[in-house]
């Protein structure tokens, strides 16, 4: 009889544990050390702001994203981490102004796909044998994080890491 409590009071254990585990509270940020780690960024990124109150109106929006990322990362059970880069001082709206302006027309884009106006070059046909899963990294497809300009650039590198895919061919982007 012993033996059944303990064994049942260790599975109790061992269920309370892990869901403590895979809810995991992100710790809080005091404000000073949020405040250090926004200085830190800032000269990092090389930014300054002119405008008065400018730098105290970035830092909010710096915090809110800072805050985001906590929660992001202690959630568990997700495939990939993010983290702070140049643009941690926008807002979402700020940053999709700033670098999605390339997507067009979506509502054009809409009607050319009913219309089959679309390139069928990527579609995947009926006889093609695909993988269960694909690693980028080791193909060759995935390069390191670098700052690719206006959003021209940013197109042509697509493409010719895209080609690079398709082709197979090793190409030398610059």
């Amino acid at each position: 009889m012993a033996t059944v409590t303990t064994t049942y009071a260790i599975l109790l254990c061992l269920i309370i544990s892990q869901t403590c585990a895979t809810n995991i509270i992100p710790k809080t940020r005091s404000e000073q050390e949020v405040r250090n780690t926004y200085e830190l960024w800032l000269i990092r990124h090389e930014k300054t702001y002119n405008a008065l109150g400018e730098k105290e109106r970035r830092f909010q929006i710096f915090n809110e994203n800072l805050k985001f990322i906590d929660e992001h990362n202690a959630s568990g059970n997700l495939t990939y981490k993010v983290g702070l880069n140049r643009f941690a001082d926008l807002t979402n709206e700020e940053y999709r102004s700033m670098h999605l302006g390339m997507r067009g027309d979506v509502s054009r884009r809409i009607a050319k796909m009913q219309r089959g106006e679309f390139s069928q070059r990527y579609m995947v046909k009926s006889n093609d044998m695909l993988p269960q899963k694909v690693d980028w990294r080791e193909s060759g497809a995935v390069t390191p994080i670098k700052n690719q300009g206006g959003c021209g650039e940013k197109v042509s590198a697509g493409v010719i890491k895209t080609e690079k895919i398709h082709t197979s061919q090793q190409m030398t982007e610059s």
